[in-house]
């Protein structure tokens, strides 16, 4: 006799829809952005780091709840080619509208501390918030979401990688610096190439359900030889960006301290891309976005 599953509790499957394994790589763009404010103020307030943190999180949480119930929708993601529950939630048994108004709540929870920040510096906090979201709802939703184009992952690394720690910078330091987007090069290069090693491990898959990803478009062997130049580029931008700037010290500190896993980025380099190794795959990316930041960042305030 089989045994009945038991049902899966509800807060569980909103945590999986959250996928906290992501959240580290969320928070590395805010990290860079506290190393850049550091280098320039030689202080940063507690309270703003912490804000930055919870809405890095909640806006990391609410991406990944319209992308999964956006694939459900239309038909991406189904039992035979998703294997794991925790990446598949509605897939297995998660209400879709209980998946969309949990992707809502993350953005409404993510007001909150957003609302102290416009409280204590006025209008550009808002506007660049306001300016991230249209482009996450765009991102998942409409008649052709972001995601299934080929230019998703630009628009993921500027808004995630980009958008983020700049408008992390001036809620240290209430000015608006656009030299910022040039020092937050790598974080931005660094969750393009995380999306990009995704949608190239999903080819078939997003080709079955109709996207035109830029991995989709060029193909397997292409988008593998384009993902390993776009891995050594991106692992080496915080040394390029900063000797650009004459802080050369930050540089060899940047090098050294890399070093302590140039065999994680050997390791991601050989790794090939597609569905059976898509979790090593994934798994490798995240780590790394979080070890090139905390480096890059280390390098930026020590040198």
């Amino acid at each position: 006799m089989q045994t009945q599953q038991r049902p899966v509790p509800l807060w569980k499957n909103v945590l999986n829809l959250a996928a906290p394994q992501t959240w580290a790589g969320s928070m590395a763009p805010a990290t860079v952005a506290i190393a850049i404010s550091w280098h320039k103020l030689q202080h940063i307030d507690l309270l703003m780091v912490l804000c930055l943190f919870v809405i890095a999180i909640l806006m990391q949480s609410a991406v990944n709840a319209f992308d999964d119930y956006a694939d459900f929708i239309k038909g991406t993601d189904t039992l035979e080619n998703s294997p794991d529950a925790q990446d598949a939630v509605i897939v297995y048994g998660m209400n879709p509208r209980t998946a969309l108004i949990s992707g809502i709540c993350f953005l409404l929870v993510a007001l909150i501390p957003g609302a102290y920040v416009v409280i204590k510096l006025g209008i550009v906090p808002l506007i660049i918030g306001i300016i991230g979201g249209i482009v996450l709802i765009f991102y998942a939703f409409g008649p052709y979401p972001i995601c299934y184009l080929p230019l998703g992952e630009a628009f993921c690394g500027f808004v995630l990688g980009g958008l983020m720690p700049f408008a992390g910078v001036y809620m240290q330091t209430g000015v608006l610096d656009f030299f910022v987007l040039v020092e937050v090069i790598p974080p931005i290069l660094g969750m393009a190439i995380n999306m990009f090693s995704n949608n190239g491990c999903d080819i078939a898959r997003d080709k079955s359900a109709g996207r035109k990803t830029l991995a989709c478009l060029i193909g397997q062997k292409r988008t593998d030889a384009l993902y390993r130049v776009g891995l050594i580029i991106w692992v080496l931008s915080p040394a390029i960006v900063l000797a650009s700037q004459g802080r050369f010290l930050s540089v060899l500190i940047y090098c050294l301290a890399s070093l302590a896993y140039v065999h994680l980025i050997e390791k991601q380099y050989k790794r090939q891309l597609g569905p059976e190794e898509r979790g090593n795959v994934m798994n490798g990316a995240t780590t790394l976005v979080s070890l090139v930041a905390f480096t890059y960042s280390i390098a930026m305030i020590v040198g």
